[in-house]
């Protein structure tokens, strides 16, 4: 049987936090969906993006990681940029046409904002809590596109929804994860993201035998969100965290 997945969490390690929980809190106006702080150099905000979940973090990490890419569809993206130029007159703009914004975080994290489907609201207030009510797409670069396709699909059992040469989309819990062939000098990646499994157990048993497994982080439960995980690396040295909910797997941690 296939692994299934639920949520999705595209993953950003942010070494000037504050900023970024400003720009994303108050800039793009994302609704959090938890908090965390342990000391001062161990905390996190998880955020509500359309179909996916954004999560910024800051804590001691050992695999490198670079800086991200992910898109999101907006309710109304004319809005969107009026309220973000309200709060941030100086955001980094890359391109802006009427259907997609690409900018830049503070920490040069790159995002593609979409008018989603439906067309913009044709009238009322900038409305914080509905400013991505759409898909939800994370961006890999891989350097090699089929062993990559292979890991996702094939290994973790991801669904594919479209292949192309250079690119393919899958579908990844409540998101969607793009796999882009990955070309020197782009300044992009490695990068990590979260699937949740239905069964963390049994995904760790299948995959950390296998002789290419390559291990980013140990099985382990965490306090501060009642999750059990491990993360891996993918072919090109993005990283996968694989977790559940304890209240969801309760009688398995037993038996595991």
């Amino acid at each position: 049987m296939k692994p299934f997945f639920r949520e999705f969490r595209y993953i950003l390690h942010l070494q000037d936090y504050d900023p970024g929980v400003f720009f994303y809190r108050e800039v793009l106006g994302l609704q959090p969906n938890y908090n965390w702080s342990i000391v001062p150099d161990q905390k996190g905000y998880r955020f509500y993006m359309g179909g996916g979940r954004l999560e910024i973090v800051q804590y001691p990490f050992k695999p490198r990681q670079g800086r991200g890419e992910f898109q999101a569809d907006c309710a109304d993206l004319a809005l969107c940029m009026e309220r973000m130029l309200e709060e941030m007159p100086e955001v980094s703009i890359l391109e802006r046409g009427q259907e997609r914004v690409t900018l830049e975080d503070p920490a040069g994290n790159r995002i593609h904002l979409t008018q989603g489907q439906g067309g913009p609201q044709a009238t009322g207030p900038i409305d914080k809590t509905n400013m991505f009510t759409g898909g939800f797409t994370g961006i890999l670069y891989e350097e090699d596109l089929e062993a990559a396709k292979e890991f996702y699909c094939g290994l973790l059992g991801l669904a594919l929804l479209e292949a192309g040469a250079e690119s393919c989309l899958l579908q990844a819990g409540d998101a969607r994860l793009s796999l882009q062939k990955g070309r020197p000098g782009q300044g992009r990646g490695p990068s990590m993201i979260g699937l949740e499994a239905q069964s963390v157990n049994k995904l760790y048993d299948k995959l950390s035998p296998r002789p290419d497994y390559r291990e980013a982080g140990v099985l382990r439960d965490t306090d501060f969100d009642a999750r059990r995980l491990f993360q891996v690396y993918d072919p090109s040295g993005n990283v996968v965290e694989i977790y559940a909910y304890l209240r969801n797997v309760r009688e398995e941690i037993l038996m595991h």
